[in-house]
């Protein structure tokens, strides 16, 4: 599935991105109006055999002279002035402050564990254990761990196994007879008593790192996996990582201002249809989605989202309803321009696609969402790029913050 809104927080749209805001990407205009959904027409209509003329017309899907998707632009668009838009946003620089906050925040959740000359185990002792845990005489998967370690009273483990260990010393094996809690997670171990053999190594302390004391070998010993080895190795890649994220926000928030003035300015009204179709079209592959990749039915979802399928509904609607407004926005605006694909941007915009998206391949990015989903998405982006392009843009740290509604992408009609 390729990615909807880029900052649209809504609980509709959690099981299925699989990038998130942070994630560099091209594609945007039309995957952003419709997100999950797979046409088979394309987007707005299917691409016209003769794609010298650049319509969005459509011909009928699935031969159904009644099809939706069948439209024509001019009726349904009503283009105002899209050319020399003028918008502020705040700034996107990256402060060395602001590397510093990130740094502080990351070691908050990495501490280091100093050995202490406790020998008797108390409550809200940090202990560094060993333990093998069995059942019928046979070690469990996940039961077992070399230099745990266990705060005493966290509750982390099953009852009985932190009081268990308190009054015991520093070097002793204790052997922890448990029963696993009736509605335990592991439904092979819901209900069972096991033995837990522990071997007490030691008492620590934990003690946290700071953005001023933070060293060399903790880095190497807790970051390598992110391409760090030492502080300055540190604190350089946070500073892209937020230099590429602070990029990605502001090509968002661009976009989704540009919509908000391409919307005082432009009358969209939606053909007959086409929104109850694409809210049917979304529904199914939403629903295969949950099915395939998460083994739920729909009510199952609605249950562990705790929200109830009218307002799930509701929601599914009004995200349609506003990006398909989007999408005909750009429909209308590529076409005034004569916008057409480009062989060589197009060529790189899908491997774009397929690299920013982990696909396996162009094929496989074709198959799931076909040729003319994709060069109609294309369009759209380009379609895009000119409004920016012929904007006025100023970045102003002063200015305000785009509101949830800018920020999501989601405008009213």
């Amino acid at each position: 599935m390729i990615c909807c809104m880029g900052t649209e927080q809504s609980f509709l749209f959690k099981l299925e991105r699989k990038v998130n805001v942070y994630m560099k990407r091209k594609i945007t205009a039309l995957l952003i109006a419709v997100c999950a959904v797979t046409l088979i027409g394309g987007c707005g209509g299917k691409e016209n055999k003769n794609e010298e003329q650049n319509t969005t017309e459509g011909t009928e899907a699935s031969g159904s002279e009644t099809d939706a998707s069948s439209y024509d632009i001019d009726e349904c668009v009503k283009l105002g002035e899209y050319k020399g838009l003028e918008i502020t946003l705040g700034t996107y620089e990256v402060k060395d402050e602001d590397v510093k906050s990130n740094i502080e925040n990351t070691l908050a959740s990495y501490p280091n564990y100093v050995d202490t000359d406790k020998t008797t185990v108390e409550e809200g002792d940090i202990t560094d254990i060993d333990y093998e845990g069995l059942k019928d005489g046979v070690a469990f998967d996940g039961g077992t761990a070399e230099g745990a370690k266990l705060e005493i009273g966290s509750n982390s483990f099953i009852e009985g196994f932190e009081d268990g260990l308190i009054g015991k010393k520093v070097g002793e094996n204790v052997e922890l007879n448990l029963t696993f809690p009736e509605d335990y997670q592991n439904t092979e171990l819901a209900g069972q008593e096991v033995v837990f053999k522990v071997k007490i190594n030691k008492i620590v302390k934990e003690e946290f790192m700071t953005y001023d004391t933070v060293t060399d070998e903790f880095v190497a010993s807790n970051f390598v996996s992110e391409g760090y080895q030492t502080v300055d190795d540190m604190k350089k890649g946070v500073r892209e990582r937020l230099e590429s994220n602070n990029e990605t926000q502001k090509e968002t928030d661009t976009q989704n201002a540009m919509f908000t003035k391409l919307h005082e300015n432009c009358t969209v009204t939606l053909p007959d249809g086409l929104l109850d179709q694409r809210i049917q079209e979304y529904m199914d592959q939403f629903t295969e989605n949950l099915k395939s990749n998460y083994n739920m039915e729909l009510s199952d979802y609605l249950t562990s989202m705790n929200t109830t399928e009218e307002d799930f509904n509701e929601q599914v609607r009004q995200y349609i309803e506003d990006s398909l407004t989007n999408q005909l926005l750009l429909e209308a605006i590529a076409k005034k321009e004569n916008i057409e694909v480009d062989a060589e941007g197009y060529k790189k915009y899908k491997q774009e696609i397929v690299s920013d998206f982990s696909y396996e391949s162009e094929e496989a990015l074709m198959e799931q969402y076909g040729e003319d989903y994709v060069r109609n998405a294309y369009i759209s982006d380009k379609a895009m790029d000119f409004v920016i392009e012929n904007a006025k843009v100023t970045y102003d740290e002063n200015a305000a913050a785009p509101t949830d509604d800018e920020a999501a992408g989601t405008v009213a009609p």
